[in-house]
């Protein structure tokens, strides 16, 4: 009966567990899903990300376009 009431309490704790861990990766995929809708991105069959930057920057605006293209050049100059 002891060994029954152990093997009960183990289930008992797995099942809670993989509840938790089934709800995180229900927050990763909304998470990821947000991303992917924020930069206009799909997944491409090679598993890299193709991003439309048009409706990127629709949905960013103009100004932060530029601001963001200015970072990334002066991050970057060096590096050519």
């Amino acid at each position: 009966m002891q060994d029954e009431s152990f093997w009960v309490e183990k289930a008992q704790s797995l099942e809670a567990k993989f509840n938790t861990l089934q709800q995180s990766v229900e927050r990763v995929k909304e998470d990821a899903k947000f991303v992917l809708e924020t930069f206009s991105a799909r997944k491409k069959s090679d598993g890299t990300f193709d991003i439309d930057f048009e409706k990127f920057v629709e949905k960013i605006g103009r100004e932060t376009a530029l601001g963001l293209k200015r970072m990334i050049d002066e991050r970057y100059s060096n590096h050519s």
